[in-house]
């Protein structure tokens, strides 16, 4: 047998990050705000918890977590602000989560 890769694809640290990436979007509303943005140009809050049809802290506290853990970003746009989705992991993923739906 072949001696193992001495870089452990699969080790904790590693897996550590992405585990902590996927806790963050395991919540239904936040996995739906992040399909919401990416279908979305410049989606603000507004926008997100009148789709939602959810009061405005709870899907500001749901932002705040995917804010926290690097996965969106808000930018300042006129008078609202506007949210993308900056990690390319999640960013893949919610792109196939749609293209899945799509099928």
């Amino acid at each position: 047998m072949g001696r193992m890769n001495e870089t452990k694809p699969c080790g904790d640290e590693f897996l550590i990050e992405y585990a902590n990436k996927l806790k963050a979007v395991g919540h239904p509303i936040r996995l739906r705000l992040l399909c919401m943005i990416a279908r979305r140009e410049d989606p603000c809050v507004t926008d997100l918890w009148q789709c939602m049809k959810q009061p405005q802290p709870v899907i500001s506290q749901h932002l705040s977590i995917l804010k926290q853990n690097g996965i969106v970003s808000a930018e300042v746009q006129k008078t609202k602000r506007v949210y993308s989705i900056v990690d390319p992991f999640i960013k893949a993923l919610v792109s196939s989560i749609l293209a899945s739906h799509k099928s």
